[in-house]
């Protein structure tokens, strides 16, 4: 089984997991995406890497259409039931790889993606696939966790989301988003960073089915964490559960005809 296999096969194993999630039904992450997004209602959008619908469902009141693609037939599946519900009739849910996407080139004005490039295999065939299927002008606005600039914090933080998640490839610096946006031919536009996601440890591992017997290292990795780290993450120990913050970055990013340079942002 090769490592798209294997990444497949665990988010369709937690598709029902993120469907109760409440990192991914809501919060700040997604109200800033749906503020950068600058949504238009003649919008056709596609939200990459959709897991469970809630971005693409945020997102369909305000735009022509929405394309919600995912890897996992399990997680399109709680998309379609998700925009059901909602009564959202401008939402198609469709299996895409999103470092190889099927669709044509310049056909999208908008595409975003939240809470999942930290599992990309190859981050930059997402970035590169992006600048490909978005017209001139067209927006890329994405929304993830990100790691500290600090070695020590960096090297912490991915240590222990790979040993959480199997799915786990790299939490990036937010300096890194930008160089791969560069790279790609996306024009930076503006970025928030210093932002935080509270987390809860017991629904954390919960939501990515951390096997039970790692979840004692899991916890002893953020109990035994030292002072710095600590202020870093915000590790409290309470009664009721670990509580702690994952940094994320918010950014937008534009296809301007065949430009290669990064202008404004911060």
């Amino acid at each position: 089984m090769n490592a798209k296999t294997r990444v497949k096969a665990q988010f369709e194993r937690q598709a029902k997991q993120y469907t109760v999630s409440a990192v991914h039904a809501g919060g700040e992450s997604l109200d800033r995406l749906v503020d950068l997004a600058e949504l238009r209602p003649e919008d056709v959008t596609l939200d990459v890497a959709t897991g469970t619908g809630f971005t693409a469902c945020a997102v369909a009141p305000f735009v022509r259409r929405v394309v919600a693609s995912d890897l996992a037939p399990a997680m399109l599946n709680e998309t379609r039931a998700l925009a059901a519900r909602r009564g959202l009739t401008n939402v198609l849910a469709q299996h895409a790889d999103a470092e190889a996407l099927p669709f044509r080139d310049r056909v999208f004005d908008l595409v975003t993606c939240r809470t999942a490039p930290h599992h990309f295999l190859d981050p930059m065939a997402f970035f590169r696939e992006t600048h490909r299927v978005l017209k001139p002008g067209g927006r890329l606005v994405v929304s993830d966790t990100c790691s500290p600039d600090d070695d020590a914090g960096d090297a912490w933080m991915n240590r222990l989301e790979v040993l959480r998640d199997a799915t786990h490839i790299r939490n990036y610096r937010p300096g890194e988003w930008r160089r791969m946006a560069d790279q790609a031919g996306l024009v930076w536009e503006t970025g928030e960073v210093g932002l935080r996601q509270s987390m809860r440890f017991q629904e954390w591992v919960a939501r990515s089915g951390t096997p039970p017997e790692v979840i004692e290292d899991v916890r002893r990795m953020l109990t035994k964490a030292s002072p710095a780290l600590r202020e870093t993450f915000q590790i409290e120990e309470r009664e009721d559960d670990i509580h702690f913050a994952w940094p994320y970055v918010v950014f937008r990013a534009r296809k301007i005809g065949g430009q290669w340079s990064v202008i404004g942002g911060r």
